[in-house]
């Protein structure tokens, strides 16, 4: 009897990191827009000896490692939206207002994704992925520069280890190479397959044909920001609590 071929994997684990792969591509080309909020802190806490502690934040969720200190707070006025701009490029990394949850824009790096397209070699990848860690040093600090799953991978680390599979995947006919307005957008869909499945030992075409029917739209931040933005906003007015500051920025 010969041996076992490898362990089936499960479509919904491919699909988490392709997911979190794809907001991470999307936030590298577009960026993600940020928001302030009128808030009441509570303690400082810590995560203490838990591995990682996941937590309801914004339009999302986070992860935080061990004996990590953290807060949470409690919104006293609307969330005003702070779009990708110049302006917001000038906004200091870390911003602290007494009162005010703020979270800062995620500026983007365009020209790292369009080198990312173009790349043909392993080393060049390994440049790009120093160029990504230096971005995400700046733009994310310890938040939001992990892969999902056990042990958590950084995206710059992951790149750099599955960036020959990434170089073979652009010659298959499924890759997108026209300059339509949402040939970009697909393929960022199209990487995000290709490096999901090769966290988990699959070759490019398998990863693309597993995940053949998973999409991820660009707007995935922008969307619910939006909602958030305005469900707060109605909230407040309800309650009678809308004043001029709290216009949108």
């Amino acid at each position: 009897m010969g041996l076992r071929g490898p362990k089936a994997v499960e479509v919904n684990r491919l699909q988490n990191d392709a997911t979190a792969w794809a907001a991470f591509f999307y936030t590298l080309r577009d960026g993600q827009s940020g928001y302030m909020q009128r808030v009441k802190w509570e303690k400082i806490r810590n995560t203490g000896s838990a591995k990682w502690t996941r937590f309801q934040a914004g339009i999302g969720g986070i992860v935080l490692p061990a004996n990590t200190s953290y807060r949470t707070s409690k919104a006293l006025g609307p969330a005003i939206h702070i779009p990708v701009s110049e302006a917001a490029r000038m906004l200091p990394a870390k911003m602290n207002a007494k009162g005010w949850h703020v979270s800062r824009p995620v500026m983007p790096e365009p020209e790292i994704w369009s080198l990312l397209k173009q790349a043909r070699s392993k080393r060049e990848i390994r440049k790009l992925s120093s160029r990504i860690r230096q971005w995400m040093n700046k733009e994310f600090g310890v938040v939001g520069r992990w892969l999902p799953g056990d042990p958590p991978l950084e995206f710059a680390d992951a790149l750099e280890l599955y960036g020959e599979q990434l170089i073979i995947s652009k010659r298959l006919p499924s890759y997108a190479r026209t300059n339509r307005p949402t040939s970009d957008d697909k393929r960022i869909v199209f990487c995000s397959k290709v490096l999901a499945g090769a966290r988990f030992g699959l070759a490019p075409i398998t990863a693309v044909k597993r995940l053949s029917h998973w999409n991820y739209p660009k707007d995935w931040a922008e969307k619910p920001l939006r909602e958030l933005v305005e469900l707060s906003n109605k909230q407040f007015a309800e309650r009678g609590l809308m004043k001029n500051q709290y216009k949108e920025m």
